[in-house]
C-alpha cells in the first residue's frame, strides 16, 4: 500500500507548480505584444517647403540639427518641395530649418518626448527680415 503522506505531497507539489507553469506560458504568449507596444528606437521627419505664394520650392535646403551634440544633417527638397530624414533618434531634441536663396522659414523643434513615429513639419519661406519680426511678435 502507498504511503498517504507521499501521495499527498506529490499532489501538492504538482498543484503548486501549475500556476507557475501557466504564468510562464502566458508570459511567453504576451511578450510579442508587449514588445510591439514599445515605441520604435528611431523616427522619420518629413514635410514640404513652400514659398510665400504657397508654391512648392524645389532645391531648398532643410537642416536637422541635434540640439545635444550640434550634429547637423541636410537634405535638398525634390521638385514637389518635399523632404525626408530617416532614422532620427528619439533620445535627443532636434531643430528643423529650411532655406533657399536668402529666404528662411521659422525653425521648428522636435522633442525627444514627442510620441510620433513620423513627425511632419511643413515650412513657408519668407523674405529676409519678415522671419525675425514674426519671431519677436508671436
Amino acid at each position: 500500500m502507498k504511503n498517504p503522506t507521499t501521495a499527498t505531497t506529490a499532489r501538492m507539489s504538482y498543484a503548486a507548480s501549475r500556476p507557475l507553469t501557466l504564468f510562464g506560458i502566458l508570459a511567453l504568449l504576451l511578450s510579442p505584444l508587449i514588445s510591439s507596444a514599445q515605441p520604435a528606437a528611431k523616427r522619420t521627419v518629413r514635410g514640404q517647403v513652400l514659398d510665400e505664394n504657397d508654391k512648392a520650392v524645389a532645391g531648398a535646403l532643410v537642416h536637422l540639427t541635434n540640439l545635444s551634440n550640434k550634429e547637423r544633417s541636410s537634405v535638398v527638397t525634390d521638385k514637389e518641395g518635399r523632404y525626408q530624414f530617416n532614422d532620427v533618434s528619439r533620445k535627443s531634441d532636434f531643430e528643423v530649418t529650411a532655406e533657399q536663396a536668402g529666404k528662411k522659414a521659422r525653425p521648428r523643434r522636435l522633442s525627444q518626448f514627442d510620441p510620433r513615429d513620423i513627425a511632419v513639419f511643413n515650412f513657408k519661406l519668407e523674405p529676409p527680415g519678415e522671419n525675425s519680426e514674426k519671431k519677436d511678435n508671436p
